[in-house]
């Protein structure tokens, strides 16, 4: 893919800026998970949507807001 290597160096710079925290390719090779440290849902999708892939129109993306799992907070 041509753009993958801008798109490789943008998702660096957000990692070198934490605002992504993780990572992953997907195992059946059909896209990346990324981890965000986003403020809010808006950050979140305006650092999804500075990628030169989605820039281009090339990219879909979900956004799943997370909280602490209960069981686990209670316990520490």
């Amino acid at each position: 893919m041509p753009h993958l290597e801008s798109e490789t160096k943008h998702a660096l710079m957000l990692f070198a800026v934490q605002k992504v925290r993780e990572l992953y390719s997907r195992a059946d090779e059909k896209g990346a998970i990324l981890v965000l440290e986003p403020k809010d849902d808006t950050e979140a999708r305006q650092i999804v949507e500075s990628l030169p892939l989605a820039q281009l129109g090339m990219l879909s993306f979900d956004i799943y807001g997370t909280k602490p799992c209960r069981g686990f907070v209670a316990n520490l």
